[in-house]
C-alpha cells in the first residue's frame, strides 16, 4: 500500500527522471546554456519535493 507522501510526490518522481535525462542529453551535446536551465528546473522540482515532504 502506498504511503500518502509517496502519492504526493509521484508526479515529481516522473518529472525529475525526465529532467535528469534531458540534462544528460544537453551536457553530451555541450549545450551549456540549456544544461544550466535544466539544473534550475531540477532545483525547483527538488524544492517542491521538500515542500510537500514537510506536509506529512
Amino acid at each position: 500500500m502506498s504511503r500518502p507522501e509517496d502519492l504526493a510526490t509521484s508526479d515529481l518522481d516522473v518529472e525529475l527522471e525526465a529532467a535528469c535525462g534531458e540534462l544528460r542529453r544537453y551536457r553530451s551535446r555541450q549545450d551549456d546554456a540549456t544544461a544550466e536551465l535544466m539544473l534550475a528546473w531540477i532545483d525547483a522540482l527538488l524544492d517542491e519535493w521538500n515542500r510537500r515532504a514537510n506536509l506529512f
